[in-house]
């Protein structure tokens, strides 16, 4: 998992929370580009997307070159879930929307439902 959140409170708390879900979390990215880069060296099977990146990057932007090349499954988490257009919300596809502040079994939930086909899948 990848974790894209420029906040750095946020982005220790959320790796706790899902290395707690025993998640593998491959790095913590802070600006769209970062993101990018560490999706291709990584190849995370899922991103956490906060959408305003430092920088004044984008977190869509950086989802839609994980969805599109690196085929990486999204959730997006932010305060500012209006600023995804349809365009962007249907072409990431993510697996949910969800707005800051987010509970950790709001969070907990959508990971373990992705999660598990996935650990079946690859134990067959």
């Amino acid at each position: 998992m990848l974790i894209i959140e420029d906040n750095a409170l946020i982005a220790l708390d959320l790796e706790t929370q899902m290395e707690d879900l025993g998640c593998d979390v491959v790095g913590v990215a802070v600006t769209a580009a970062q993101a990018i880069d560490t999706a291709r060296r990584t190849l995370p099977d899922l991103a956490l997307v906060d959408l305003q990146l430092a920088d004044g990057s984008r977190g869509q932007d950086a989802a839609l070159v994980l969805r599109s090349e690196l085929d990486v499954a999204c959730i997006i988490l932010s305060g500012s879930l209006h600023s995804v257009t349809e365009e962007e919300r249907l072409a990431i596809r993510p697996l949910a929307m969800l707005s800051k502040p987010v509970l950790p079994h709001e969070l907990g939930d959508v990971v373990s439902r992705y999660q598990k086909p996935r650990r079946q899948t690859k134990r067959l």
